[in-house]
């Protein structure tokens, strides 16, 4: 078919593509001798009979018309005598596009938006530089020719040319025809590019919306790339919010950033937030979290520096971040617990911990079996490591730090309870175990010291039971009577009574008879001027009992008792030791052929008096 607006021949489609006009397909295929008839229709009315070619002349065009090839056009009339580029055109569309100029023409980028919509919108390559249809105005059309004489449009523009050649021997006439075909080539064009430009800012908002879209929906990554695309172009207020997406952006990176314990690096990025949004509500909520990271912040640097007691302080008083912290407050309590040695909060605090119990509730109210334990431990204390060690599970190597330290705690309390239980070689078996915690090696040495200590005071107890001492025995033996087997040796001090008149010493011809009080034993010894004694005898309690004495002056001693310890020892600390005073007299004169009675005192009864000896059994 041919082109309403150029004349060009096409094989078909919507739209011519030499000139962009839109084709209407004919009913039936028009044959070729009618051809050029048709391009006179496309003319003005009012031209067109003018430029008629007479009916002379019509059987020698038809003839011309049969004997070209099929492939060309009917001839048009050339638009002027001199005009010699119209017959050196090409009569095929394919040699006509190779004799086109080889200046940009106007025609190309029209075709590139109307054939390729899709390719149009340079900015989803935001690395090419491509001017902004906005401020760009499209580029005017070539200016026509002022009259059908001006050669100079038909050189330029060869695309409008008719396709055939006239023959050579016809004599054109001028027309006006090239020129019209000219301007409508470029008012389509003027048009074609005007569409293009609207297709490009439709484009353009259309990524708009998706970036705002992308906004509201969080996704910053992508509404920053969009925007940034926007930004190329200057489009809207793009610039802005490309900022916002990145301020968004490195918002979302804050929670990471206080997980990791950067907390520089979150405060760095809030200070952003806050400047960019100004007195903006997010403006106050970054303030809000910026203080707050700065608290953590200062809490740290106090654990760090072991001021546990103001660190805790400072994680108690958060308040957004207060639950992410929490679990600081009992780390804080566990390191106090650490430095007043209390072993078993520290364990019961890493056990809230585990099982997020952070007030301790199980303590008092336990439901699982390790709760009851752990319970009870808290209250009485355990030696039961391993069941610790198999219950409590550390999270990270601060907290098995603290437990390490803790169970260490418990066997150093262990270890002191056992000196004192004077279990020394266990506690010093313990002691050697802790190594360098606290005092062990100290407290080694103590519980060494003492153990020979009590070792020494044993011996000498079992030397002076040996010695008959019974009764300093027991009382050495009772010193250290959780020491090995002393309280049994003490018991085994305490001797058989002795019976009545046994124990008996003495010679002489003088007889005295001696009278025991009733309630009590007593044992009696007689010393001469010498101090030796000459004679002594056991009275056991409400009996008597009758010695020998030769004629002089003596001095008599009694000890009273309920417990024997032996000659030696007599009765002990607990007996009465006193010399016997013969009215004022503190001796006796016994005289040959004489008997005498010695009845001695019972609280008022006896007839003779007394003074308390001094030392006790040692003053007898």
């Amino acid at each position: 078919m041919i082109c309403s607006n150029c004349g060009k021949e096409i094989e078909g489609g919507k739209f011519c593509p030499f000139c962009g006009t839109a084709v209407e397909a004919p009913e039936a295929e028009t044959p070729a001798e009618e051809a050029a008839p048709e391009v006179k229709a496309e003319e003005p009315a009012a031209e067109a009979a003018a430029e008629e070619t007479p009916a002379a002349e019509a059987p020698a065009e038809e003839a011309a018309a049969e004997e070209a090839p099929a492939e060309e056009a009917p001839a048009e009339e050339p638009a002027a005598e001199d005009a010699p580029v119209i017959e050196e055109t090409p009569a095929s569309e394919e040699a006509a596009a190779e004799a086109a100029p080889a200046e940009p023409s106007i025609l190309e980028p029209v075709e590139a938006i109307s054939s390729e919509v899709t390719e149009v919108a340079p900015i989803e390559n935001p690395t090419e530089t491509v001017a902004s249809p906005i401020d760009i105005a499209p580029a005017p059309a070539p200016a026509p020719a002022e009259g059908p004489a001006a050669e100079p449009a038909a050189e330029t523009a060869p695309v409008e040319t008719p396709v055939a050649a006239a023959p050579v021997e016809a004599k054109p006439k001028k027309s006006k025809k090239p020129l019209i075909i000219a301007l409508s080539i470029i008012g389509a064009v003027i048009i074609l590019a005007g569409a293009g430009i609207g297709i490009f800012y439709y484009l353009l908002v259309q990524k708009y919306n998706k970036a705002t879209d992308a906004f509201e929906n969080g996704d910053y990554e992508q509404s920053l790339q969009l925007y940034t695309e926007l930004q190329t172009f200057k489009f809207k207020d793009s610039e802005y919010w490309a900022q916002c997406s990145q301020v968004e952006l490195d918002y979302q990176k804050v929670d990471g950033l206080i997980e990791q314990e950067d907390f520089d690096g979150a405060i760095t990025i809030l200070d952003e937030v806050i400047e960019f949004y100004e007195d903006d509500s997010k403006s106050d909520e970054a303030l809000a979290l910026k203080t707050e990271c700065e608290t953590v912040k200062e809490a740290f640097a106090d654990k760090s520096a072991k001021n546990y007691f103001e660190a805790k302080n400072k994680f108690t008083a958060l308040t957004t971040l207060k639950d992410k912290y929490a679990v600081q407050v009992n780390l804080c309590d566990a390191h106090l617990a650490e430095n007043n040695k209390a072993w078993m909060t520290i364990i019961a605090n890493l056990y809230g911990i585990q099982t997020k119990d952070l007030d301790l509730a199980f303590i008092k109210a336990p439901k699982t079996d390790d709760d009851k334990f752990i319970s009870e431990a808290f209250d009485k204390g355990t030696t039961d490591y391993d069941k610790i060690n198999s219950v409590v599970k550390p999270a990270d190597d601060e907290q098995k730090a603290l437990l390490e330290t803790a169970i260490k705690g418990l066997k150093y309390d262990n270890a002191v309870q056992l000196v004192e239980k004077l279990d020394f070689e266990k506690a010093m078996a313990i002691f050697t175990e802790l190594g360098d915690f606290l005092d062990s090696k100290a407290q080694y040495d103590s519980a060494k010291s003492k153990m020979e200590e009590l070792n020494k005071k044993y011996d000498a107890a079992q030397a002076l039971y040996d010695n008959g001492e019974y009764y300093k025995a027991m009382v050495a033996w009772n010193e250290i009577s959780e020491w090995k087997d002393s309280a049994d040796k003490a018991k085994s001090c305490k001797q058989t009574m002795p019976d009545n008149g046994s124990l008996k010493k003495g010679s002489g011809s003088i007889s005295m008879k001696i009278n025991a009080p009733s309630s009590i034993n007593a044992l009696l010894r007689v010393y001469n001027s010498s101090g030796e004694v000459v004679a002594q005898t056991f009275i056991a309690a409400g009996k008597n009992t009758t010695i020998k004495l030769g004629a002089g002056t003596y001095t008599i001693k009694v000890a009273y008792g309920t417990e024997w310890y032996g000659e030696k020892d007599l009765f002990g600390a607990k007996g009465a030791y006193l010399q016997l005073k013969n009215g004022t007299s503190e001796t006796f004169s016994l005289k040959k052929n004489y008997t005498y009675t010695l009845t001695l005192q019972s609280g008022t009864s006896g007839n003779v008096g007394s003074k308390t000896v001094s030392g006790g059994a040692e003053g007898m």
